[in-house]
Order: C-alpha cells, then sequence, then structure tokens
C-alpha cells in the first residue's frame, strides 16, 4: 500500500499544500479525506489503501503546516482547513472519478461537517467525530482570550483528552508517546485553537447526505457528544453510526469493523448500476 501511493500538489492559501493519493484500479469515486488533529495524510496509509481496494480512490490531505504541505508548523485556522478542502475536491473532480464524499475523522470530522455548514456540496460526507465548542458562549468567550493573549503553541497532549491513552496497542500508544514522527504538528498554534473554538455559522438549508461515526468507548470525544452537537449543529440529512466495542482512533484501531461501514454506505450510494 505504501508503496502505491503517489503524491500530488495543488496550490492554496499561497501554499504549496501536498496530497496523498491511493488510486484504485476501477473508482467509484474519489473519497477527499481530512486527517485527525495533528496529523498528516500518511498517518491514514492503511485506511486509504484498504477504501481503495473497496473500489474508491482516496486523496488524503496534508493541511498547511501538517506532513509534506507549506505553512508553519500546526498553524492551520477552521477557516484555513475549510479553504484546503475546497482546493482538494477541485483538483479530485477535475483529475480523479467523480462523484466525490468528503470525509474526515476526529479534526478532520470536524472540519468535514463545519465545511458542510458553510456550504461546501460534495456529493457525500463522511465525518468521525463531532463537537462545536462554539455553539457555548464560554467557547466562544475564550477564543477570544486565546486570540489576543496567548502566544505559545498548544501540545496535542493539552487538546487531546487522555491523548496517551487514546490507543489499547502498544505500538500505536509509543508512537503517541514518542511523538518522534516529524510529519505530525504535535502543538498547534494560538490563533488555530482559537478559530476552533470560536467557529460558528447558520446551517443551510441543504446539505449533502452525511455518515457521522462514533465508537461507543471513545473516551476523547464520546458518542454522546457527537450525537448532541451533530443535533445541534442543525446539519440536514445526517445519519449517526455508533460502533461497537470501539474507542477514539476508529481508523487505526479498528480497520476491520469502520472500512466495512465507511465502504458499505458508499456502495449502497454509488452502485454501479447491473
Amino acid at each position: 500500500m505504501l508503496r502505491r501511493i503517489e503524491n500530488v500538489w495543488i496550490d492554496a492559501l499561497g501554499l504549496r499544500i501536498h496530497l496523498d493519493l491511493h488510486r484504485s484500479r476501477h473508482p467509484r469515486g474519489t473519497i477527499v479525506f481530512q486527517p485527525g488533529s495533528g496529523a498528516h495524510a500518511r498517518v491514514y496509509f492503511l485506511l486509504g489503501g484498504l477504501l481503495a481496494r473497496r473500489g474508491y480512490n482516496v486523496l488524503a490531505i496534508d493541511r498547511p503546516g501538517h506532513g509534506l504541505s507549506g505553512g508553519a508548523r500546526g498553524d492551520c485556522t477552521v477557516e484555513d482547513g475549510i479553504a484546503v478542502a475546497t482546493a482538494a475536491m477541485d483538483y479530485a473532480r477535475s483529475q480523479l472519478a467523480s462523484p466525490i464524499a468528503l470525509m474526515g475523522s476526529s479534526m478532520g470530522g470536524l472540519l468535514t461537517i463545519f465545511g458542510l455548514l458553510k456550504g461546501l456540496q460534495p456529493d457525500l460526507a463522511i465525518a468521525h467525530n463531532f463537537v462545536y465548542p462554539g455553539k457555548l458562549w464560554s467557547m466562544r468567550w475564550r477564543s477570544r482570550w486565546v486570540a489576543r493573549r496567548r502566544t505559545r503553541p498548544y501540545p496535542l497532549t493539552e487538546l487531546v483528552h487522555g491523548f496517551h491513552r487514546l490507543s489499547d496497542d502498544p505500538a500505536v500508544a509509543e508512537y503517541l508517546r514518542s511523538q518522534s514522527d516529524p510529519g505530525v504538528a504535535w502543538t498547534l498554534s494560538a490563533r488555530s485553537v482559537a478559530s476552533l473554538l470560536g467557529f460558528s455559522t447558520p446551517a443551510p438549508p441543504h446539505a449533502p447526505d452525511t455518515l457521522v461515526l462514533t465508537g461507543d468507548r471513545d473516551k476523547a470525544i464520546p458518542a454522546w457528544a457527537t450525537r448532541l452537537f451533530t443535533w445541534w449543529s442543525g446539519l440536514p440529512r445526517y445519519q449517526l453510526v455508533v460502533v461497537p466495542n470501539a474507542g477514539h482512533l476508529l481508523f487505526h484501531d479498528h480497520l476491520d469493523r469502520s472500512v466495512p461501514v465507511v465502504a458499505d454506505w458508499l456502495d449502497a450510494r454509488w452502485a454501479v448500476p447491473a
């Protein structure tokens, strides 16, 4: 799977943005994928490779300041993330198989739904996890304080609840503990965090069909929180699926369960006519 990845470069926000392309031999469509907090595209290479085997191109994003993309390390606001996702979808529509599904995990899941709320129009959308801090006045106040007062970046261990306990897999746990991957933004800029805490926008009257996923043992973003905030967002036309006996790293520790859920949902909507 690693050998089959193609490096793609696009321009967005005045930066060179890197994408991983997992090309399917007989694609039914293309998934534009947004990684989690601090992560980069290749962290999800197994997910991309498995979905390519199921018949979908996967175009995974290195956000600005992440992976091989340009920009200050860890500096990518919500608005920047939505702009880069838009550019990646434009590339997919012009160069790869249509239709297009916008998909994200953890922070990428938030960016996916935030993008839909701002009017992005992929054909379908898939979001793993969702919270909406800007729905709470306390978070909007904190956003203003961070934007005006904080200069130090935020470590992921401060932002992600139970960061070092996200995985029961010893290898994954050591990866998170060692913080040795130079492509990961192990700290995020204050302005990026402020944009996350303060983001708020009215829900649009129309949005594509959306699958929202969560694990029933997720301690970072509990299933009840994903359920509550997705409903509170006002997003129309979504289906929420709780994956049993699964934690936060749904696309690392639980690929045997999460990939079939995603692929079957897409298959049902993008089935090849008989």
